[in-house]
């Protein structure tokens, strides 16, 4: 059930005792030489002593050698708890109880996430097993340890690991998909879907990015005291070079705190919806007449189908409202968006809805809303999306979409201000590589 990396080690010290067990052993030899020479005058009483004395010999090397403590670090499965994992290490109730105590003062105990760590140290002792330090990770910055203190007793403690903000450029040459190719160069997801939520307004990442095309990311990475990379933060420049267009954007922070990404004339990024609502999937029917898979007619199809494999996160391409959730005919489960007065979009097919998605509630771009799926009249897993306008479905690949207005007066002196610390930071950056 658990994976067990280390092995029992006993934990003692050398002390007085061991210094005083050749002793020992001595002396019960010259006992039993003494019994030997003596045996025929004192008969068999001598022989019931020195038994005697072996058996107390005995009995004190064995508990002294089953003494110490052993380390166990766990990775735990779904619905897998701490109680469990004491008892299996055969820790008597009332010690488990204890320890569970002193564990929520700091800590909601409860089912175990799948892979959570826990480290134990267990002493053994002749009277049984105790739980001398256990340590549960709550993520991977944060755990709580509960521990015995002077007087003896479980205590619980949280620690947290100190970050130190440290920001990190990569330049990548795209080679089997922009994916694989940043994962490759060691960048994080959360920054690659960061990245394709930037871009996802202007660029097909299945079409549009070609082998040899360059991708370059400047963002915020938090280190622990080891140097080791554990949380991500914004990205504060990225750029996409190919033979088609250079698009670099820089993230700008308004005066009350808001973010904005900005081309280098301050032209914002974002438009009022997005091309592609799913990363990674292929583009497999466009917008148009076709031959109906499985009505066997031509027809027009009025939306846009991305392959992809069933449980892919689905976006919403626009801030708004949804306006439906549920089961469609032959769309199968499926979700409608409105927008604006104007704009609705539709996602279909979908193999399960996200968490509060329901009628009435308020959703932002980029928000997962779903999970591509197979549902309904489908041939095969992907995702169905339309874009409405007016009343009207239109081609999402092909439609002109408003941007958010570009930076004037102020916020445009203030981006340049930002923009030229970027630059320096990035060049500073690429000295110290």
């Amino acid at each position: 059930m658990y994976k067990k990396i280390l092995s029992y080690r006993p934990n003692f010290k050398p002390s007085l005792v061991f210094l005083l067990i050749p002793i020992l052993i001595s002396f019960v030899f010259i006992a039993k030489s003494f019994d030997q020479y003596s045996e025929r005058e004192n008969g068999e009483s001598k022989n019931q002593e020195l038994e005697n004395n072996l058996i107390t010999v005995k009995d004190f090397l064995f508990g002294q050698f089953n003494s110490g403590s052993a380390k166990f670090e766990f990775n735990a499965r779904n619905g897998d708890s701490i109680q469990r994992i004491l008892s299996d290490q055969k820790i008597s109730q009332a010690d488990i109880n204890n320890v569970l105590n002193a564990l929520r003062r700091e800590y909601n105990v409860g089912p175990l996430r799948k892979d959570q760590k826990i480290y134990l140290i267990v002493k053994r002792e002749k009277n049984g097993n105790f739980v001398s330090r256990l340590t549960v990770n709550i993520n991977n910055i944060t755990s709580v340890h509960v521990f015995l203190n002077k007087d003896n007793l479980y205590e619980a403690k949280r620690v947290t690991k100190v970050l130190t903000k440290k920001n990190h450029f990569v330049e990548t040459t795209i080679d089997r998909g922009i994916y694989r190719s940043a994962k490759q160069s060691g960048i994080e997801n959360s920054i690659v879907a960061q990245f394709a939520r930037l871009y996802g307004f202007e660029v097909d990442f299945q079409r549009d990015l070609k082998k040899n095309d360059k991708i370059k990311i400047f963002y915020e990475r938090y280190l622990d005291d080891d140097g080791i990379s554990q949380r991500t933060g914004n990205i504060i420049y990225s750029e996409i070079i190919n033979a088609d267009k250079n698009i670099i954007l820089y993230r700008y922070e308004y005066p009350n705190g808001t973010i904005g990404y900005f081309t280098p004339e301050g032209k914002s990024i974002e438009k009022s919806l997005m091309r592609t609502p799913i990363n990674g999937a292929k583009l497999t029917s466009r917008y148009g007449f076709r031959m109906h898979p499985i009505l066997g007619f031509n027809h027009l199809h009025q939306g846009t189908d991305f392959a992809a494999p069933i449980g892919t996160p689905v976006m919403a391409s626009g801030s708004g409202t949804v306006e439906y959730v549920g089961w469609k005919g032959g769309y199968g489960k499926y979700i409608s968006i409105r927008h604006s007065a104007v704009y609705q979009t539709n996602y279909a097919h979908l193999q399960d809805y996200a968490k509060g998605i329901r009628r009435g509630a308020k959703v932002q771009q980029g928000q997962i809303i779903g999970y591509s799926g197979n549902t309904g009249s489908s041939t095969g897993p992907h995702l169905h999306y339309e874009v409405v306008v007016n009343g009207k479905k239109e081609n999402s690949q092909t439609l002109k979409l408003p941007s958010s207005a570009p930076l004037e007066g102020n916020n445009k002196n203030f981006f340049e201000i930002q923009k030229r610390n970027i630059d320096n930071l990035i060049l500073e950056s690429a000295k110290k590589k």
